[in-house]
């Protein structure tokens, strides 16, 4: 069973409609309306993940780096083994000879997951640190 649909009304700048439009079509969205919904639900989810940090989460933390900074694989493992209650899998990637990206895939609070990505977000040699919730 379906569950019940509220209609809206928005007022909305003629160019974000065109954008709307746009990837509507290019992601094949049967409607506006569906990526409307897809879109508030990821805004909800962010608005969720800051209201509530003891709240358990799920997401993956997507990282590049810089692999010859001194030391960076040394701490990044280190770390990894340190958070084995948060992070429940990794995978890696050679982007090119200087530069790698990890996935961590994460579980917990979203303290515990916050922690995370700031300690990671400090490690020399760190170029990118994204925390993608789901």
């Amino acid at each position: 069973m379906s569950e019940p649909i509220e209609r809206v009304s928005l007022t909305i700048p003629r160019e974000l409609v065109e954008e709307l439009d746009s990837a509507v079509e290019q992601w094949e969205y049967a409607s506006r309306s569906k990526a409307c919904r897809d879109a508030l639900r990821l805004f909800l989810t962010d608005l969720d993940w800051q209201d509530d940090p003891d709240g358990t989460y799920r997401g993956t933390v997507t990282i590049i780096y810089d692999h010859d900074a001194t030391h960076i694989n040394d701490e990044l493992l280190e770390l990894q083994h340190d958070e084995t209650e948060t992070i429940i899998a990794t995978q890696h990637v050679h982007m090119d000879s200087h530069h790698c990206l990890e996935t961590l895939v994460v579980e917990g609070s979203g303290r515990n997951i916050n922690d995370l990505v700031n300690k990671l977000r400090s490690l020399n040699g760190m170029q990118q640190v994204k925390f993608t919730i789901v």
